[in-house]
């Protein structure tokens, strides 16, 4: 079921690169057309300052660039989505980060690796992915020890509140302080995590109200919230056929609870792929206080340092 829901991604990406047009590069819109407040809600459309990014037809894509094309088809699908009116602003930075998170995804998603552990976080922290375009990115992690930069454009509607500064961003994200040190001491480098791991994040989108406040995934209500769930869960399927991994980390309760409806339709099954769920390190979660030291515990009984320091 898996490899035929990707071949027919597959199919459908291959049809777009063959017309030149890529879901997540689309063309800005011209200073003539108007949009109303309610669509731009809506769609989440971003300014992407980035060029173009096309693979010749006569060469495989490299496996980064199959993952990226995944996420461009759930961004075209996502810009289409209803949330519910209390969502405002909603900022999308696989779209105008694309340039540090393709770069990101070329430095992490070689050919030939074996992606045995596959992190899964929920959506970008205002400070963390939602500034550099890196899951739990902060911006110390993703210039200074993985070394990474380039442009970061801007969201089409941003919240004052908000701001989007890139790699100048001061604040830093505190759970992806939290995550990728931790990370980068057992490992001793990020480049040794991810011959094994690898990072992603369950849905790419941030979401905001009137006030600023971010509204994660988990609290939202109604139908948006499952349906947003369900969409997201359509293209992991795909992306964890391309990946192939033994076992999925689940960072949080959220995203925990969504993978297992997975398992729970059969697309899934325990005895070929392990579910594990880590708490979140965000210290918005309830009794989160130490977390470095319950993260390495949790590593520890669930034999995963042998994968985040490639020893095995």
């Amino acid at each position: 079921m898996l490899s035929r829901k990707l071949e027919a991604a597959e199919t459908t990406i291959e049809s777009r690169e063959n017309e030149n047009e890529k879901c997540c590069n689309r063309e800005e819109e011209s200073e003539t057309e108007s949009e109303s407040p309610d669509q731009k809600q809506s769609n989440g459309h971003s300014n992407n300052t980035n060029n173009l990014i096309t693979t010749s037809n006569h060469f495989p894509s490299p496996l980064w660039k199959r993952f990226y094309d995944l996420e461009c088809c759930l961004n075209e699908e996502l810009h289409r989505f209803r949330f519910e009116s209390k969502i405002t602003h909603i900022y999308n930075p696989v779209e105008y980060a694309s340039q540090i998170h393709c770069e990101y995804l070329r430095r992490f998603l070689n050919d030939g690796q074996t992606k045995e552990v596959f992190f899964l976080g929920m959506n970008p922290g205002p400070n963390g992915m939602g500034q550099t375009g890196v899951p739990f990115g902060n911006v110390k992690t993703v210039r200074d020890l993985m070394k990474l930069s380039g442009t970061v454009g801007q969201p089409l509607c941003v919240h004052v509140k908000r701001p989007i500064r890139g790699l100048t961003c001061t604040t830093e994200e505190p759970s992806g302080v939290r995550f990728w040190n931790l990370i980068n001491r057992i490992a001793g480098d990020l480049e040794t995590f991810n011959q094994k791991c690898f990072v992603h994040n369950f849905c790419p989108l941030a979401l905001f109200d009137s006030l600023g406040h971010n509204i994660t995934p988990s609290e939202l209500k109604g139908d948006s919230k499952n349906q947003l769930r369900d969409l997201c869960l359509k293209y992991l399927v795909l992306q964890l056929e391309l990946l192939n991994p033994r076992i999925i980390v689940a960072v949080g309760a959220y995203v925990a609870d969504s993978v297992k409806q997975l398992y729970r339709r059969g697309i899934l099954h325990a005895s070929t792929v392990k579910l594990l769920q880590l708490p979140h390190p965000s210290p918005r979660s309830l009794n989160n206080a130490n977390w470095p030291q319950k993260a390495l515990t949790f590593f520890e009984e669930h034999d995963l340092i042998k994968y985040i320091k490639n020893d095995c």
